[in-house]
């Protein structure tokens, strides 16, 4: 009779041998860890997702439901979101060996920047630490999405953090480019 029918499940680890068994992965865990790209991945999705519930709301608030139910509908939404883009920054930080508690720095102006910054471009831990195993290695969808994400999020990280060195450095060259840029006011208000 075979007996591995009836072993155990292997639990999450490292196995010997340079063997890891990876734990499955879950969209809403806090204590997992999330590697560089599916951080992007999931940011990329929760952020579709939050933004076509943000235009189905736009467009029923303007015919079916009150404007202000409408904007508290949009509030809740963009609340839910920054709490779950919240919980990824921390899953990342333990990617890193650090405690989730680092994500604290998101709230404050211009740490934020900088704490996003050190997420997307720090190296993860590639073998097993205090916060588990690393993820399974990211198939073509995540490389793909996430990697396109990535490389958008960094550059306009970095876009932002000159234009914010520039303002304190250079303010006057500043205002002479911004007067380049053509600015043409809105036709009309949703």
């Amino acid at each position: 009779m075979n007996s591995d029918l009836y072993d155990a499940p292997l639990k999450p680890g490292y196995k010997g041998k340079g063997t890891i068994v990876y734990e499955p992965l879950s969209a809403l865990s806090l204590t997992q860890r999330l590697g560089r790209l599916r951080f992007a991945c999931y940011q990329l999705t929760a952020s579709v997702i939050a933004g076509l519930l943000l235009v189905m709301i736009m467009l029923f608030s303007q015919k079916l439901i009150p404007a202000l139910a409408g904007q508290l509908v949009s509030l809740v939404v963009i609340f839910l979101l920054a709490i779950y883009l919240i919980g990824l920054m921390v899953r990342r930080l333990h990617d890193m060996g650090l405690s989730g508690w680092w994500a604290v720095f998101s709230l404050v102006p211009v740490g934020n920047l900088l704490l996003m910054l050190y997420l997307l471009l720090g190296d993860g831990s590639s073998t097993v630490n205090r916060f588990g195993t690393p993820n399974p290695p990211p198939g073509t969808l995540v490389i793909l999405a996430g990697g396109l994400y990535w490389a958008l999020n960094v550059l306009s990280l970095l876009v932002s953090i000159g234009l914010l060195v520039m303002a304190w450095q250079f303010p006057e060259k500043l205002v002479e480019i911004m007067k380049i840029i053509p600015y043409q006011e809105p036709l009309a208000r949703w």
